[in-house]
């Protein structure tokens, strides 16, 4: 398939517009097929979350090294999975809206698709929506396991359980937790360990319940890159989630879940302005790199990686603010940052740059945006 990129490559990156997204392709592959391995060594099924790359050839490139499917966050993430024929879609997310319920029913159509949801009310109108057209759709019981965001409490896990199989229209394949709040730990690894450990008991434990209560459950599915050590370890998880580990981040790096090497994204940059010495203007702000905050507690937007050093301190939409830079920099002159989060840089793009040795190898369009 063409698309509007393909006469960037073969460019040395030199010669592209910037800024521009840089996937390094060797040490994608690399993470790839690490976390593969990992996940296998386990025993445990690997459904990466898709919305770190929002790239359909990521995406199939985890399938093809032995994930399961992939996990997704919006209807239109949903949408583009299952029409590019990925085998199946875990969204966790509640299809709450008609917009939502829509997109649902139609990807049922053409993928095995589960669906995430923490309440009766958040499924009611896709299970009547479903029953309508003849079908059973397969979702999972969310459960806080200590993030405090989304997730019925665990004591409160089997009596939902119990009125979701009341429901026609779906059924209860499995319970899940985003363990969210072992980024939050911070570069404690031990703290770390600690927090990924007890949620991974914790869902295990209420799925024990669960079944106790004469409910079969097939999935008992921990997710995060930060928890990916941790809390698919526990025996009785069965599926691992992770996402940003494809590309890696600088929050990441702060934290020490990913190492610095490990990191596969940058953002392609040049100097447009050095009136005032420091700080440095560069073309990357949040538009290019997205607005997420910093691990590193200094209110940066990138780090970054090329010989010069020194960080994006401050970022308006189109103009980054460079500071701590080695002498010499010039109008003109490119440097590559690592961004904070993988996940917001991909959803602020229209397509990356697969690049080998420094030359484009590929373009490939960042689809499913909202």
């Amino acid at each position: 398939m063409t698309t509007p990129w393909d006469h960037l490559i073969g460019l040395p990156i030199d010669q592209l517009p910037s800024p521009s997204v840089l996937i390094d392709r060797p040490t994608l592959q690399r993470n790839i097929d690490e976390m593969a391995a990992h996940a296998a060594s386990l025993g445990v099924a690997l459904r990466p979350h898709w919305k770190s790359s929002k790239v359909i050839e990521v995406g199939r490139a985890q399938i093809a090294a032995g994930a399961v499917g992939l996990t997704a966050a919006t209807a239109n993430e949903v949408t583009a999975l299952a029409d590019a024929g990925i085998p199946s879609v875990f969204w966790a997310y509640p299809p709450v809206g008609p917009a939502r319920i829509e997109a649902a029913i139609a990807a049922a159509a053409k993928t095995h698709l589960i669906v995430g949801i923490d309440s009766v009310a958040a499924v009611t109108g896709l299970a009547e929506a479903a029953a309508a057209a003849g079908t059973v759709i397969d979702v999972r019981l969310e459960v806080d396991s200590g993030l405090g965001r989304m997730g019925v409490p665990a004591d409160d896990a089997v009596e939902t359980a119990r009125a979701l199989t009341a429901l026609a229209g779906i059924r209860l394949e499995g319970v899940f937790t985003h363990e969210g709040q072992v980024q939050g730990v911070g570069p404690d690894a031990e703290q770390r360990l600690a927090t990924g450990l007890a949620a991974g008991r914790l869902i295990v434990e209420v799925a024990e319940a669960v079944r106790a209560d004469g409910i079969p459950l097939t999935s008992v599915s921990v997710g995060s890159t930060p928890g990916v050590r941790s809390a698919p370890t526990v025996p009785g998880v069965t599926e691992a989630r992770p996402g940003t580990y494809v590309y890696g981040d600088e929050n990441q790096v702060a934290i020490g879940t990913i190492a610095p090497e490990a990191t596969a994204a940058t953002v392609l940059a040049r100097v447009i302005s050095t009136q005032r010495g420091e700080p440095i203007l560069v073309d990357a702000g949040t538009k290019a790199m997205s607005a997420d905050g910093s691990l590193h507690h200094d209110g940066r937007f990138g780090t970054i990686v090329s010989e010069s050093g020194g960080v994006i301190a401050v970022a308006h939409e189109e103009h980054g603010f460079l500071r701590g830079a080695a002498p010499g920099l010039a109008v003109g002159d490119l440097i590559r940052v690592r961004p904070n989060h993988a996940c917001g840089l991909s959803n602020m793009h229209s397509h990356v740059h697969l690049v080998d040795d420094g030359v484009v190898v590929d373009v490939w369009p960042v689809v499913g945006r909202h």
